[in-house]
């Protein structure tokens, strides 16, 4: 998972309306296509007016990047950012360490009235209704997964620590 996230950001075209829908297509395609990767999740839908909408998406970004303690890729109005890993997260003992979280931040036009979830059928039609948002709703995205670097890990542990609103699927 965390190679195809790789190459999608690498590969973006994230200062079109066409490169981000696609974007948000092949980020909820490559999570449909690992279900067996389903362990929690959590859908949240807020209604902004469009002149505060642009504040409310960087609230929403900020609040969730914060939770990493580094990014080692970002790819931001198509310029490509690539850092290296200090290892921050690191495995407990007897952890398997093989989560990773992926959030996707999305501001569209319109509603968009995501089921809460409560297993996997949910997870599965809300990752079909985000992907769905065709380019001309599509203001903004962002796909956030962590850990990003190869070695780092993410345990039980750190997932109930911040991220406290995922159920178990």
């Amino acid at each position: 998972m965390q190679t195809e996230l790789d190459d999608l950001a690498s590969i973006a075209d994230t200062g079109t309306n066409s490169g981000r829908a696609m974007v948000l297509q092949e980020a909820t395609l490559a999570i449909l296509r690992h279900p067996e990767y389903w362990v929690y999740g959590a859908t949240e839908s807020q209604k902004t007016a469009l002149e505060a909408a642009e504040a409310k998406f960087n609230q929403l970004s900020l609040t969730e990047r914060s939770k990493f303690t580094e990014e080692t890729l970002s790819n931001y109005n198509n310029q490509l950012r690539q850092g290296e890993s200090s290892s921050n997260l690191v495995k407990s003992e007897g952890e398997s360490g093989e989560y990773i979280i992926v959030t996707i931040i999305v501001g569209a036009e319109g509603k968009l009235e995501l089921p809460p979830i409560n297993g996997s059928e949910d997870l599965r039609a809300a990752l079909q209704q985000i992907g769905g948002i065709g380019s001309d709703r599509l203001l903004a995205i962002e796909v956030l997964w962590t850990p990003q670097a190869a070695g780092d890990t993410l345990t039980t542990d750190d997932i109930l620590a911040e991220y406290p609103n995922l159920k178990l699927v």
